[in-house]
């Protein structure tokens, strides 16, 4: 099972997200764009494990959400990854509000995960992604665009729940299908 945790969205933060997406997708840039449904704020990417690891998973997230308070997490704008060099690889959203509390939620998932295999990442940035750059087409029309949507908001919300969610790819793009969620403290 290809998993990860995230904190699922409120429709109007999704909504908002949408409309900057419809945006940037006017530039004619070649984007695999996230499919709305698809729009969350991940927490940390599990990778493949096996089904018959999901109870102890499970019970490793109860743990986790046991010694942790809901934050407030706030959305604003459009940016992109990598910062430097000729070709964008990544559109993304940033988060403006809860960042320490994400940053120590993402590091507790890290440390409760080890014992599985899951690899510690580099320092994250919390984002959502919106979409995945395949081509140079249009790259000075998207550049200009992704700017003019940089101070956009997009909201604020609760992060009130952590959701184990699996992926599933396939020639199309991923698809997510939420395993379990557990409200948070």
């Amino acid at each position: 099972m290809r998993l990860f945790l995230a904190i699922p969205l409120a429709d109007q933060v999704r909504d908002k997200l949408s409309a900057i997406q419809a945006r940037l997708k006017a530039t004619g840039a070649d984007v695999k764009w996230v499919e709305a449904e698809n729009f969350h704020l991940t927490v940390a990417f599990l990778g493949d494990l096996s089904e018959a690891l999901l109870p102890d998973i499970e019970t490793v997230c109860e743990s986790i959400v046991e010694s942790t308070a809901a934050f407030r997490v706030g959305v604003r704008g459009a940016s992109y990854f990598p910062r430097k060099g000729p070709q964008i690889k990544t559109l993304w959203a940033g988060v403006t509000e809860g960042t320490a509390e994400w940053k120590m939620l993402a590091r507790r998932t890290e440390e409760a995960f080890a014992p599985f295999g899951v690899a510690r990442g580099p320092e994250l940035v919390p984002h959502l992604t919106l979409g995945r750059v395949r081509s140079d087409r249009e790259m000075g029309l998207l550049r200009e665009a992704v700017a003019g949507e940089a101070e956009t908001e997009c909201g604020v919300q609760n992060a009130g729940e952590l959701a184990l969610v699996q992926s599933f790819l396939d020639p199309r793009g991923a698809t997510h299908k939420t395993v379990k969620t557990w409200k948070l403290v």
